[in-house]
């Protein structure tokens, strides 16, 4: 795998996926701020936008020592920030990832990762050569969790809970995808 800092922008159609220090901060604030949207991705909520600041410089610093890939999904059209989608939690042979990714609520009438999921998929298996990839998500966030279903993930209880803003405790679902599943999958070709 060579160095992650040449990773950039990837495009689909609609969207580009560039770093975070792409975006306008006060946007990456509204999408780190939002409670339900951090409960969901299982991280704490920022709280003011130093708080962010430190997250996207942070955010480089492990895209430079190739242990992420953090990208702002900002609209062609537009050019309205959308959201974010991660790659880390790597293997040691880089081999197996985590995803993690986050939309605005503004932005939820846009179909933004029906599009951009498989175009990053597609990235990780056929140009980083990770074999497969998993997400954490509570069983409560039922569009994501229909979204990956329908990108081909299965889902496996993992043992645990999160808790929701409403101070719910929710199961936590491992949903996992093999490159090998999606191989002659044209939405997926990179």
């Amino acid at each position: 795998m060579t160095c992650f800092e040449k990773y950039h922008p990837l495009l689909s159609a609609h969207y580009t996926m560039d770093w975070l220090t792409m975006a306008k901060l006060k946007d990456v604030f509204a999408l780190r701020n939002d409670p339900l949207v951090a409960a969901i991705s299982g991280r704490e909520r920022d709280s003011s936008i130093e708080a962010t600041a430190h997250y996207v410089n942070q955010s480089m610093r492990l895209v430079m020592a190739d242990r992420a890939l953090l990208y702002g999904v900002t609209a062609r059209d537009d050019r309205s920030f959308c959201g974010s989608f991660c790659l880390w939690n790597f293997s040691e042979n880089k081999t197996q990832a985590q995803i993690r990714f986050e939309v605005l609520a503004a932005q939820a009438s846009r179909p933004v990762m029906a599009e951009v999921l498989p175009r990053m998929l597609g990235f990780a298996f056929f140009e980083l050569g990770v074999t497969q990839v998993y997400a954490l998500l509570p069983e409560t966030a039922t569009a994501d969790v229909a979204l990956l279903k329908a990108n081909h993930f299965t889902a496996t209880s993992t043992g645990r809970t999160r808790t929701m803003p409403d101070g719910q405790s929710v199961p936590l679902l491992k949903l996992t995808l093999a490159a090998d599943t999606v191989k002659n999958d044209p939405r997926y070709q990179f």
